[in-house]
This record gives structure tokens, C-alpha cells and sequence, in this order.
């Protein structure tokens, strides 16, 4: 399907992608690339936290409800069954990543007297899943469309506010 889309040959496909698993993994990679490319608060310290996490919080909203990471996502679940290892690829190269950038971002932010939390890993899934979860299962599962941009806002804001009502100093 990729080849009839892309055009070229399975061959070229193949000579860089050494399997089903390497591709998707590929695909992953460039969102979460494109998570790091447009929210430079995680690398960026002198940006207000509300600011930072705001930022953080738009690029993860629109990268999970991108239609690479949507159709990503229904692929690694569609095929769970016969190929369990594309889903490990798909966490290990996708939320793994993100849940690590994120920790480091507000250990970072807790050095600084910012924010005040015991689990670094259970307050990076307070946050994420608060962007992600909800809205990307409805728009995998096909029972609503991706959110326009004043939605988006709401739902970043929503979440900020939460986050820093629970972890904020």
C-alpha cells in the first residue's frame, strides 16, 4: 500500500526499511520529531512554565491527532494479534519517547522550585494523557474528527490548568 501511494518499488522501499517493524518505527520517529521541532520548551529553560507547558501541550495535541500517528495507531492495534512486537514499536519509539522528554523537562522545572511532585514518571502521565488520551482514541476509533484549532486550545489550557492546580508551586 505504502509503494502504491508513494510510487517506486518494494525494493527501494526495503533498501531503507529492513522490515514492517523498521518502518513504522521510521514513522514514529518523525513524528515525535516534529513534537521536538515545533515545542522547543522542552530544551528551552527562560520560558514562563504556563508558557512552556502550553507549548509542549499544542505540539503533543496535534501530533496524536495526526493522521500519521492516527493511522499509525490503528495499525499497531489492527495487527497486535499476528506482529505484538509493532505495538512495543510503536510505545518504545512514540509515547516512551515522549514520557522521557518530559520528565526530564519537569525534573528540570522542580530543580528550579517550579513544580513539586513525588513520581516523575505518574506526574509526566498526569499531563500527557490529559493532551493525548481521550481525544486520540476517539479520532483512531473514528468517532469524531481531529479537533479544530479553538478546541485544541480549550483542551491545552484545560490541561495546564489541571497540571499546575496539582503540581505547580
Amino acid at each position: 500500500m505504502i509503494v502504491a501511494e508513494a510510487g517506486g518499488s518494494k525494493a527501494t522501499l526495503y533498501k531503507y526499511f529492513s522490515s514492517k517493524q523498521a518502518l513504522v518505527a521510521g514513522l514514529i520517529d518523525d513524528i515525535v520529531e516534529g513534537i521536538n521541532r515545533n515545542h522547543p520548551a522542552f530544551a528551552v529553560d527562560d520560558v514562563p512554565l504556563r508558557e512552556a507547558l502550553t507549548r509542549v501541550g499544542r505540539a503533543v495535541l496535534d501530533a496524536v491527532v495526526s493522521d500519521n500517528a492516527v493511522d499509525t495507531l490503528r495499525l499497531a492495534l489492527g495487527e497486535y494479534n499476528r506482529f505484538p512486537e509493532l505495538a512495543r514499536t510503536v510505545w518504545e519509539h512514540g509515547p516512551a519517547v515522549s514520557y522521557t522528554n518530559f520528565r526530564v523537562f519537569i525534573e528540570r522545572r522542580q530543580k528550579r522550585g517550579e513544580l513539586r511532585y513525588d513520581d516523575a514518571q505518574l506526574t509526566a502521565e498526569h499531563f500527557l494523557a490529559a493532551i493525548a488520551g481521550h481525544i486520540q482514541l476517539k479520532v483512531a476509533m473514528g468517532m469524531c474528527e481531529a479537533p479544530r484549532p479553538k478546541e485544541r486550545e480549550r483542551r491545552v489550557e484545560a490541561a495546564v490548568d489541571c497540571f499546575l492546580a496539582r503540581y505547580g508551586t
